[in-house]
Formats: structure tokens, C-alpha cells, sequence
């Protein structure tokens, strides 16, 4: 048995890529609402040029998960809201619909797991995110906060194409939802709204897309995004049991197939030695 520490996009995509070649996984997540997490608050950006990266190795790696997206989508099947990147055009896809379907094929026990000693399993794998310090990973991560405000009554197809100004970005979903992002905060996993944050965010979106002039947010969120000090994923094996996969900052959701593909490689070479 696998055990996966992190329910969240990176966890349940490792457990299904496992599942798809016959290793039995499963992920355990303290709340399986995933509330807070980057995967549940994340936009769904598959922007490997429009976002940062560390370095032109992990630009290349953002890349090929971006070519990867479509078949992985495909594979992973249900109803997902999903458009791919294409040569210099940013792609998109609903993160909570993908939370929604790799739940269904994917074994998800709630359990909080505070110490690695706690699994017993042939292999662990530590997709636990902004929380993965916690479980005294070599390499540190910390929170760092974004907020995203959402408006559900533009029609579908208002905005064909995604806007971005600085750190500002704004899209609409196949369904109508146009959302607007977003900003970082260094303060913990503190969970309170902060008006001031949220206020910031919109006066820029509304800089950015007049039509949002006159309009309040129907919906403001946010989620903690994993950082570690060089801005580079933890993806590595640790020991010869436990294997890293956190820390993927503002593209995680970007980076979930190669990710899984990647993980499900070191485990499989590890139980055939």
C-alpha cells in the first residue's frame, strides 16, 4: 500500500496516476473539503508563460505539464471545465471540478497525519502543501495567502480571453463565473478576511475590466499557496521510503500531471528493486 499525505490536486493526482498502473494508493486528508488549500482556492491557471518561475529548468517542466493537461483531463474524465494552453495563450481549468472527479476514483481516508512515524505504508508520499512543515520535511514551506473574488452574473462567453495586468488576472468559466485575482500575503494561515486585501484586489480588477466598475463581488475566497525560500518544488525522493511532492507555490495546478507522472515513476522503481 501507498499512503499520500495531502488530499489536495497534487495528492489525489499521484493517487490516481498510481491507480491507472496498478499500485494501489491511498491519500490521507484532514479535511476533505479542502477548504483553504491551494487547490480548492486556485484559479486554474495552465499559464506556463504567463506565471513566475524559479528557473528555465522548471519554465521547460511547466511546459510539458501543460502538454500533458489535455490527455490527463481526458483520462481523468466526468464534467470539467477546461481549456488548454496553446503557443502563448494561457489555458484554464476548474481545479474544483478536477478535486471533484479524482475523488471519485481515488481512496481518501480523513485523517489528520502529524508525524511521518504514523504511516506504515510501503511507500509515503508528502503532498501536504503549505502544511508539509509540519511533518519536518527537510525543506521548509511557508503559507502565503491569496485572495480571489468571483461574480456569477455575466452571461457565458462575456470574456473570451484571459486579462492580465502586473499581478492582476481576470477570466470567466465556461458557466459565466468570472473570477479576479489576485494578491500574496506572508501572514500564516491566518483565516480571516481581511477587507483591505480584498479591497485592493478589486480595485485593480476593476482598473483592469470596467465592466466590473459598478459591480460588488458575489464571492471572496482564499487559499494558502506553498512557498519554499528559492521559490523551487520540493519534488524528490527523501529516503528510501518517503518521497516529496509540495511546495509548488503558484503552480501547482499547473505542474499536477508531470508531477504525478513523476511521482508514480520513483514509487514504481522503488518497489521493483
Amino acid at each position: 500500500m501507498i499512503e499520500i499525505v495531502g488530499g489536495g490536486l497534487i495528492g489525489l493526482s499521484c493517487a490516481w496516476e498510481l491507480g491507472r498502473r496498478g499500485i494501489e494508493a491511498v491519500v490521507y486528508e484532514r479535511d476533505p473539503l479542502g477548504v483553504g488549500s491551494a487547490s480548492w482556492a486556485g484559479a486554474g491557471m495552465i499559464a506556463p508563460h504567463g506565471e513566475a518561475f524559479p528557473d528555465e529548468e522548471w519554465r521547460q517542466i511547466g511546459v510539458e505539464s501543460a502538454r500533458l493537461y489535455p490527455g490527463f483531463v481526458a483520462a481523468v474524465g466526468g464534467n470539467i471545465d477546461f481549456r488548454p494552453a496553446s503557443e502563448g495563450v494561457d489555458g484554464q481549468v476548474d481545479p474544483r471540478d478536477l478535486l471533484r472527479e479524482l475523488s471519485k476514483q481515488v481512496r481518501t481516508v480523513q485523517r489528520d497525519v502529524t508525524s511521518l512515524a504514523e504511516c506504515n505504508g510501503e511507500q509515503v508520499v508528502v503532498c501536504a502543501g503549505a502544511w508539509a512543515s509540519q511533518l519536518a520535511m527537510p525543506v521548509a514551506v511557508e503559507p502565503v495567502k491569496g485572495y480571489l473574488l468571483a461574480w456569477d452574473h455575466f452571461p457565458p462567453g462575456t470574456l473570451p480571453d484571459i486579462l492580465r495586468h502586473g499581478e492582476t488576472y481576470i477570466f470567466q468559466r465556461q458557466h459565466g463565473r468570472v473570477i479576479a485575482g489576485s494578491n500574496e500575503e506572508r501572514v500564516g494561515f491566518d483565516r480571516q478576511i481581511d477587507a483591505a486585501q480584498v479591497a485592493a484586489v478589486l480595485q485593480r480588477a476593476r482598473a483592469l475590466w470596467p465592466p466590473l466598475a459598478d459591480k460588488e463581488p458575489d464571492a471572496v475566497w482564499f487559499g494558502f499557496r506553498p512557498a519554499t525560500a528559492d521559490g523551487r518544488p520540493v519534488i524528490r525522493r527523501i529516503d528510501a521510503r518517503v518521497v516529496a511532492a509540495y511546495g509548488h507555490y503558484r503552480n501547482g495546478i499547473l505542474l499536477a500531471p508531470w508531477t504525478a507522472a513523476w511521482v508514480a515513476d520513483e514509487v514504481q522503481r522503488q518497489l521493483t528493486k
